[in-house]
């Protein structure tokens, strides 16, 4: 027997799951971070090594630092300084906030002063950096991509799929992987730009339902912007437009905080999308390789999953998250937002290990037993690394 709290079934858990992804009249959103890019694996070196094509957070801001402390000391002098913030702000220090806070800095620094030991010149030396290497580790060569990487076997599950109401696609990636498999599957998506020579952001196109395409369109939001946008001046207006992959990285938008008015519209147009989403009845968010550490996205999830008790929430986590976590601790208090990770789970505001009654086929590769299935009979949950998800859902259509 085991000890502790009475296991949660896994056969259960991913049956109902494949039941709500079944339901064709079930308003069905994603969400997608960084670790779904992160699960495209390519060859590294001899002897089978496999490394991810784009990095995650970890590795990003690794590299970022990297460049940055090339710059000169004084930057890198900086860099620390600004993790040191983070950390007293009890923010991890990734990239993405150091980003932010150097927006914040160059939005608050006079002509004359410094801060962090930079003047205003510097700091924006110091952000175009930043940006232009994150620009370049998630623009990879897509030649390199595998034959059958995870994000095709998501749309060709999209693909096969018969809704009355669209599938929503929000996600805080910069890269194109997502688009690139839409567009292998022929699957046509509205991305809230419109136009043909230079499709620009139309934030009304988006607020109001009736003027985007049907249901056999997939809706494509992407939170934090695009390596594909950027910003033109058009009649004497500033527009943001879609084009090729901008190296310098104009349309990163990490955070709330932004410089103007045409940065910040995308982002608060599609957290307004995220919202009105959510408030739908019965409504669907499966979220996958997101590790809950955009604040503002946090509040609208939480806010909604307290005041729609029929809205759920899928959290597929890759690694075992402790319990001080924010949505360890938000999952305790809602019913409604169900977290899956690899060793435990919590359903129904109960944390527990996994345990199935029995493993039909759908959950090979999904689900493993522990130790062949001795004594204890409890497993692994894979279903929170996204190349199992992806297979996962393959698995739902027919051949």
């Amino acid at each position: 027997m085991t000890s502790g709290p009475q296991p949660h079934d896994a056969h259960k858990t991913l049956s109902d799951l494949r039941d709500h992804l079944a339901r064709h009249d079930k308003p069905i959103a994603f969400l997608f971070g960084a670790g779904t890019s992160c699960s495209v694996l390519i060859p590294s070196g001899a002897h089978g090594k496999q490394q991810p094509l784009i990095p995650a957070v970890l590795g990003l801001t690794a590299s970022c630092k990297k460049d940055v402390g090339a710059l000169g000391e004084k930057f890198k002098a900086a860099w620390a300084a600004i993790e040191t913030r983070c950390k007293d702000n009890t923010q991890d220090p990734n990239v993405e906030n150091v980003l932010s806070r150097l927006r914040m800095m160059l939005s608050a620094v006079g002509k004359s002063d410094t801060l962090a030991g930079l003047n205003p010149a510097e700091l924006m030396n110091m952000e175009e950096c930043v940006r232009k290497t994150i620009a370049r580790l998630v623009t990879p060569d897509l030649k390199q991509l595998p034959a059958d990487f995870p994000h095709s076997k998501f749309a060709r599950w999209l693909a096969k799929t018969s809704r009355k109401r669209p599938v929503e696609i929000y996600t805080v990636n910069y890269d194109v992987l997502i688009e690139h498999a839409l567009e292998l599957e022929r699957i046509p998506v509205f991305d809230g730009f419109v136009g043909c020579y230079q499709p620009f952001f139309h934030a009304d196109s988006v607020r109001r339902p009736e003027t985007m395409p049907g249901a056999n369109w997939a809706r494509l939001w992407k939170m934090h912007g695009s390596v594909t946008w950027r910003r033109v001046e058009q009649n004497g207006h500033v527009r943001v437009i879609r084009g090729e992959p901008d190296a310098a990285g104009e349309m990163i938008l990490p955070s709330f905080q932004k410089y103007d008015e045409s940065r910040q519209q995308p982002y608060v147009t599609f957290t307004d999308g995220l919202t009105r989403f959510l408030e739908q009845d019965d409504a669907l968010l499966i979220v996958a390789g997101f590790a809950f550490a955009d604040e503002h996205i946090n509040n609208l999830i939480f806010g909604a999953l307290e005041n729609r008790p029929r809205t759920h929430v899928y959290a597929l986590q890759f690694e075992e998250l402790p319990e001080d976590n924010i949505l360890i601790r938000r999952s305790f208090q809602r019913s409604n937002m169900i977290v899956i990770g690899p060793d435990t789970g919590v359903i129904g505001g109960r944390r527990a290990k996994w345990a199935p009654a029995d493993t039909p086929s759908f959950m090979h590769g999904v689900f493993q037993l522990k130790n062949g299935g001795a004594a204890e009979n409890l497993g692994v949950m894979k279903v929170g690394d996204f190349a199992c998800f992806c297979s996962f859902l393959e698995s739902m259509t027919p051949g």
